[in-house]
């Protein structure tokens, strides 16, 4: 299998979206212009995380897709997975429980309580014991205990040994779903677990097995499908008081036409270098582009000129500055780390080839 560029550019459109959605937010709190345009960029730049989650959802099972289900293969995809996932994670929740400890102006939220803190460090949802809001110290992790939960899940139906993996997990998710539609669980992990925003995850797996399987789509078809998710996501989003439980149902298929319209076409298309590099570089992106935000937030509050020209200042600054962060920390960091873990899980005696399959799927995919 080869690298999929077309799924790069989509990581780098959610991580974008998400980049835009922070940015309005926080351009709005400070008064700018134009009020009533930064809410509405918050809320529809959250889309980008339903992306992200189908796009997790395809690329895990293209992953696995020839190894053999079993111990040794279940071993090595969580292994390779926390490897991919936790340094990075690690680093930006240190480093936000850090800078809040040492500059508290800094920071919103600040609460640092060991067992809260180690929560968030293993992915474990909790609650923050200062706001009671549903996440973990470095807010944007909520996704990544999703995202955990899926590797965990996929582990698990490995390690049973059974043979058509996404079709067990297509139906445990499902089964999931249907459980917290019916019994509305209030235990915070429950909740997560049977939320229907994981539905997007089976969107992705069940494309994966279809572009595995030989279906491709016709260049039409890509534009009515793109059409069509774009409209759905304009069209709705949270409620007035910000709950959106059936997000699943509601921004999943859209996320998942826009996917199917990018990705399954019969046609490679060539694409600009630079954002299938931000692409490469979204998960650091996303990690730590408030951080980024936060230093141009401040450094434009202190410039004299007016309102207007203070919005402006604040994305020609913020925009270039992350993304480059972002490139830098996933050449500098990323890579380098994926290498040392990735070595470290091959170094393993006689686990070699499970390693080799994984961590080749994991180059073919882009993560």
């Amino acid at each position: 299998m080869k690298r999929l560029d077309s799924v790069q550019v989509l990581r780098a459109v959610a991580a974008s979206l998400v980049v835009f959605c922070h940015a309005a937010a926080e351009v709005g709190h400070r008064g700018a212009p134009a009020s009533q345009l930064w809410p509405l960029i918050n809320v529809k730049g959250l889309f980008g995380v339903d992306i992200f989650f189908v796009v997790s959802g395809f690329v895990m099972m293209y992953i696995i897709s020839g190894q053999r289900s079993g111990s040794t293969t279940a071993r090595w995809f969580l292994g390779d997975r926390i490897v991919r996932v936790v340094p990075l994670y690690w680093v930006a929740t240190l480093l936000s429980v850090g800078i809040g400890l040492a500059l508290p102006a800094l920071k919103n939220k600040n609460c640092y309580e060991v067992a809260y803190v180690v929560r968030s460090l293993f992915f474990v949802p909790s609650t923050n014991p200062l706001t009671g809001a549903p996440e973990p110290v470095l807010g944007l992790g909520w996704t990544l205990n999703f995202e955990m939960f899926f590797y965990a899940v996929i582990s698990l139906v490995l390690l049973l040994g059974i043979r058509r993996v996404y079709l067990a997990v297509v139906a445990i998710f499902v089964t999931l779903v249907a459980l917290g539609l019916l019994m509305k669980p209030e235990y915070l992990i429950l909740r997560g677990w049977t939320h229907t925003i994981i539905l997007e995850f089976v969107f992705g797996v069940v494309f994966a097995q279809l572009r595995l399987s030989g279906f491709r789509i016709g260049a039409l078809a890509q534009i009515a499908l793109i059409v069509a998710g774009v409209t759905g996501w304009l069209l709705t989003g949270p409620s007035a008081d910000g709950t959106f439980d059936m997000r699943g149902l509601m921004w999943g298929p859209p996320a998942a036409a826009i996917f199917a319209g990018v990705v399954m076409g019969s046609r490679d298309i060539q694409y600009p270098k630079l954002l299938l590099l931000i692409g490469d570089a979204s998960y650091s992106l996303y990690l730590t582009h408030l951080f980024i935000m936060r230093a141009a937030s401040l450094l434009v509050s202190h410039l004299p000129v007016g309102p207007v020209l203070r919005v402006v200042s604040f994305f020609a600054i913020f925009v270039p500055c992350a993304v480059g962060f972002a490139i830098l920390s996933y050449r500098k960091f990323e890579i380098p780390t994926m290498r040392f873990g990735r070595g470290l899980l091959r170094a393993r005696p006689g686990k070699g080839s499970a390693a080799e399959g994984v961590s080749a799927g994991t180059r073919q995919a882009g993560t």
